[in-house]
């Protein structure tokens, strides 16, 4: 399946090619859905992708679409974005992905597209922090990682989670813990202090219960002493 991917987009960038060369209008890729992997580097990741952009959609009204792509007739990652968004139509509470390898510079690029209606709901800051991110998937060629990535801080920003440290442990919980912590090691020493009283009371040799003795004489002294074999201490 990934070979078969492999070429068509290999043809679809021939004919790209060729169709720039003749001077005729240049062939866009036609959209195949909310992701369009043109590029062939998602693999098996791609029904986990499509789950995540699913939920987005139904939690928050905001289609997510995406584009890998190996080639940019423009040679303007910008300028392409534009082309493709105004080609494939795309509604106010879209948001455009794409991913595209340049071919000027051998390197790829990431291009962001928001929907009038959605703007807002993304901080710029945020978005540049993303970007930032992303440029290092991209330069070691991690596109998957780096589309994987952006799906889950988009996510994250619309959750209003994005930035924001791991909840922590609340107080009451952590006292409770330490409530229990310590219970138990106090129920440990207890138990303990039982079972040495348990076995000091008891004859070494037989296992039968001492008894208190006081010796006479002189100078009188408690003792115990085992009352079956005679052991004394």
């Amino acid at each position: 399946m990934r070979a078969v991917k492999v070429l068509v987009a290999l043809l679809w960038v021939g004919a790209s090619l060729v169709c720039a060369q003749e001077g005729e209008e240049i062939v866009l890729p036609r959209q195949m859905g909310t992701i369009n992997d043109y590029a062939a580097v998602l693999g098996s990741a791609r029904a986990d992708l499509e789950a995540q952009l699913e939920t987005i959609k139904q939690n928050f009204n905001v289609q997510l679409v995406i584009l890998a792509t190996i080639y940019d007739p423009f040679d303007d990652a910008a300028v392409y974005t534009q082309r493709i968004w105004e080609s494939w139509k795309l509604g106010r509470r879209t948001a455009l992905l794409v991913f595209v390898k340049e071919q000027t510079q051998k390197r790829w690029e990431f291009e962001l597209r928001l929907g009038e209606e959605i703007r807002e709901l993304f901080r710029p800051e945020h978005l540049e922090r993303v970007e930032r991110g992303l440029q290092h998937h991209l330069e070691r060629q991690r596109i998957k990682t780096a589309l994987e990535e952006s799906v889950k801080a988009l996510h994250a920003m619309l959750e209003g989670s994005y930035g924001q440290p791991p909840p922590s442990v609340p107080t009451g919980f952590q006292l409770s813990w330490v409530a229990i912590v310590l219970g138990g090691l106090i129920g440990l020493g207890g138990i303990a202090l039982g079972v040495r009283a348990f076995f000091r009371n008891r004859c070494p040799r037989c296992g039968a219960r001492l008894r208190h003795y006081r010796s006479t004489g002189r100078r009188s002294a408690q003792y115990r002493s085992c009352p079956y074999c005679g052991y004394a201490r």
